[in-house]
């Protein structure tokens, strides 16, 4: 909850730190713009945050999702077998992750 809150917050702070990634191709710098472009799809406009970087949506989606499913699994874990929801809980965590972040990841 605190990137989204951070990244909603940013543009309003204007700190003005410049980025190491600020002038280099995105094979070099992958995760570039990310909050940037975070607080464009908090404020529900895509193609800027696009524009920051074109990995931000599902990098954010991947987030959102892992918010949901902590909230979802909060209630669960009380009314079920402990084990097997964690076991689930990490499962489509890992392959949540592969699909968000393999960009970022591989070279």
């Amino acid at each position: 909850m605190f990137i989204f809150f951070y990244c909603f917050i940013m543009p309003f702070l204007n700190f003005g730190f410049r980025s190491t990634c600020e002038g280099m191709p995105l094979a070099y710098c992958k995760s570039r713009g990310l909050t940037r472009a975070f607080a464009q799809i908090l404020r529900l406009n895509f193609s800027e945050a696009i524009v920051y970087n074109p990995y931000s949506i599902k990098i954010f989606l991947f987030f959102l999702i892992q918010l949901f499913i902590r909230l979802f699994i909060n209630k669960i874990v009380r009314l079920s077998n402990f084990k097997k929801i964690m076991i689930f809980d990490v499962l489509l965590s890992v392959i949540l992750f592969v699909f968000s972040f393999y960009n970022l990841v591989i070279i």
